[in-house]
């Protein structure tokens, strides 16, 4: 479930930008100091596949907390965690496996450090905790390590914004078996574009790949994302999208849904 080539950090500005849920794509902005974001988000995924003959169907439900807050001048922390309210994964229409429960947890600074010809630069990197019970498959047992290079620009004072991220992250496996069969070095990139239409209302789209953890496939997931966003307030915004895979590495399709509040 991944593909990419390689996306150049192109685009062009401002100083705040907005980007969020649906989007997977970040933008450079950060919190204000002593400020608090609290985004509450879901998903509902399907895939289905078949392979040597065997149909395979996946239906997941799941939900994740993220807590942003902003401690210095351009500078921001936030800490996820995710639910898996419900997974089902059936083979020629019997059940072969279930989960639910934690997964882990991931950390991230973000720290927005340069603009150059209003294209605005920041480097965000990630810790990810192994909370969740790795006996049910939601956790890989070990610390894991990433980051991710942002670049934003706006137009029309943030009316319209595009976003590109190119993300890394290493991974460590507890078993020999796993290790044997999932790649440690998973890159990522995306594309990402908003605007807004006016009454607090924006349409947001995007764009990107990433690096297949399965050793034996050279196909990397690609998907497109479409969805819109409602800011009610200066408090409170609600957004809803559409993730589809543009292969079959990727998942076959999400709804995304989540709420953002502002403290």
């Amino acid at each position: 479930m991944k593909r990419i080539a390689v996306m150049l950090l192109m685009l062009l500005t401002a100083t705040e930008s907005f980007a969020g849920p649906p989007l997977n794509t970040d933008d450079t902005g950060t919190v204000e100091v002593g400020k608090v974001e609290v985004e509450l988000n879901g998903s509902f995924t399907h895939d289905r596949e078949t392979i040597a003959g065997i149909s395979t169907t996946n239906s997941s439900a799941d939900a994740e907390l993220k807590l942003t807050t902003g401690i210095g001048k351009d500078l921001g922390a936030s800490l996820a965690i995710p639910y898996i309210i419900s997974e089902r994964v059936k083979e020629d229409g019997d059940l072969a496996g279930t989960a639910e429960g934690f997964g882990d947890m991931t950390v991230e600074l973000k720290y927005r450090f340069a603009e150059f010809s209003g294209v605005s630069f920041a480097a965000k990197p990630s810790v990810i905790l192994p909370t969740g019970r790795d006996s049910n498959g939601l956790s890989e047992g070990r610390w894991q390590f990433g980051g991710t290079l942002i670049a934003t620009r706006e137009f029309a004072e943030g009316k319209y914004a595009l976003h590109s991220n190119l993300g890394y992250e290493h991974h460590n496996y507890r078993s020999e078996e796993v290790t044997a069969e999932t790649r440690s070095n998973l890159w990522s990139a995306s594309i990402a574009g908003e605007a807004g239409i006016g009454n607090g209302f924006f349409v947001v789209a995007d764009i990107g790949a990433r690096t297949n953890p399965d050793r034996i496939s050279s196909d990397r997931p690609i998907y497109a994302l479409t969805g819109v966003r409602y800011e009610i307030n200066e408090f409170m915004a609600v957004n809803a999208g559409v993730k589809l895979g543009l292969n079959k590495a990727e998942d076959d399709d999400s709804f995304l849904y989540g709420i953002v509040l502002k403290f």
